[in-house]
């Protein structure tokens, strides 16, 4: 079985790659062609059983790469920062051009290769079109254009990813630890499905639930908090 990961080298997605090759599933982890990191991800990936995948975010270009890959699993765990946007020099809404911009690129291309793969979408909890927040109104949209692709698909909606990111997001600590805070108050009062779907994970726990929902026979679901543990 091959898979491949749109988003490797973010948070989640380098644990996702790991995790993979642990179990030993032929891993193809994407880095854009243009990181000035890139030989230090091919380094990392590479020594850990996987390889390293340059093909530009080009709908033809991933179509035809697929079509010899013949992945199992497309994870597209895509996403960005205002800061790390500014650096690659994104305009406009970064929301719209990379959350749902790069995602509709990965499924019209998977939709074109003809080796119909599950899409295995990162989402986030929140994610509506009436959301308040630009960031979760793009998830949604990403989220209608995989569900509209015709092929197997399973979304994740978590909550908080905590951990010791590279590039940190300000803030998150502290909410990720008032928050549950809060849910385990609501777990006392006999919320316990509201405390599960709500509170924070790590990027190793939310890896093994994404391989799970990717691999199971079940899909065309979302799973939220409660069912990434």
């Amino acid at each position: 079985m091959t898979a491949f990961v749109l988003g490797a080298t973010g948070f989640v997605g380098r644990e996702v790659v790991r995790q993979l090759c642990v179990r030993g599933v032929r891993t193809i982890a994407h880095v854009r062609p243009d990181s000035s990191k890139l030989e230090q991800w091919r380094a990392r990936f590479t020594e850990i059983g996987g390889e390293v995948d340059t093909t530009p975010w080009d709908v033809a270009a991933l179509a035809a790469r697929w079509c010899e890959l013949r992945p199992a699993q497309i994870y597209v765990l895509i996403g960005t920062t205002r800061a790390r946007a500014k650096t690659d020099r994104v305009t406009g809404d970064i929301y719209e051009a990379i959350d749902l911009g790069l995602t509709k690129i990965a499924v019209d291309a998977a939709c074109a290769s003809e080796a119909r793969p599950r899409i295995v979408y990162l989402s986030s909890i929140g994610a509506s079109e009436t959301a308040r927040s630009a960031y979760l109104r793009a998830r949604r949209k990403a989220e209608e254009v995989v569900q509209a692709s015709g092929l197997p698909w399973v979304i994740a909606r978590p909550s908080l990813i905590t951990g010791v990111r590279e590039a940190g997001r300000l803030g998150e600590p502290t909410a990720a630890v008032v928050g549950d805070g809060l849910l385990a108050v609501a777990g006392v009062l006999g919320c316990g499905r509201l405390r599960a779907r709500y509170r924070s994970t790590t990027p190793d726990v939310l890896a093994s639930a994404l391989i799970r929902i990717g691999e199971a026979p079940e899909h065309d679901r979302v799973f939220d908090g409660a069912d990434l543990r």
